[in-house]
């Protein structure tokens, strides 16, 4: 599994689901911990599990940069259509992520207080490290105050803390030790 492009996908999905709340009149998250729970077809039956502190401010910066990728402040993503269900919401989204073009539909359904789901398909065009399309599954849940150990805008993938102090919700910025330790956190997790 490419770790670059494990890192690429993780980031979209998580920034689906901000750029449709910074775009649509969604409720807030409630300050705390969050759990997130995704799974794909590309991570060979293993769970990434997440989960970030946020408060107000932590989010709602999240909500501001959601729109600028990996551009260092330029304008990378946005949202093409949106619509309310009678579940939740509905939306597309493109990136631009150096010459690929990444495209997401995303479902996200729940009541967003305490318990949200959302199912993505990411197609990539051209093909980014040969990979044309993913789907994926994020089920989101809200745990109560957050950890004595963590402070809004700190994320955990698979337990390991990475990406300190970033915007909740945004693609954590990882460094090599980080993207190390994940990697090794979700080979201890994958199916025998």
């Amino acid at each position: 599994m490419n770790i670059r492009l494990l890192s690429c996908c993780i980031g979209f999905s998580l920034l689906s689901g901000a750029v449709c709340a910074q775009n649509l009149d969604m409720p807030k998250r409630k300050p705390g911990q969050w759990e997130i729970k995704m799974e794909s077809a590309m991570m060979q039956g293993m769970v990434t599990t997440m989960e970030q502190c946020i408060d107000e401010k932590s989010d709602a910066d999240m909500q501001k940069k959601s729109m600028q990728g990996n551009g260092g402040g330029k304008s990378d993503c946005k949202l093409v259509s949106s619509k309310k269900t009678a579940s939740g919401w509905e939306m597309d989204t493109v990136c631009k992520q150096e010459k690929t073009t990444i495209s997401g539909h995303t479902v996200m359904s729940g009541d967003f207080q305490s318990a949200y789901r959302m199912d993505s398909t990411t197609t990539f065009e051209p093909p980014m490290q040969g990979m044309k399309e993913m789907k994926s599954t994020m089920k989101v849940r809200y745990l109560g105050a957050c950890k004595a150990d963590m402070k809004p805008g700190d994320t955990t993938v698979n337990g390991v803390k990475i990406g300190q102090g970033g915007a909740a919700g945004q693609a954590p910025k990882m460094s090599q030790e980080d993207i190390r330790k994940m990697m090794e956190a979700m080979q201890k997790m994958k199916p025998q």
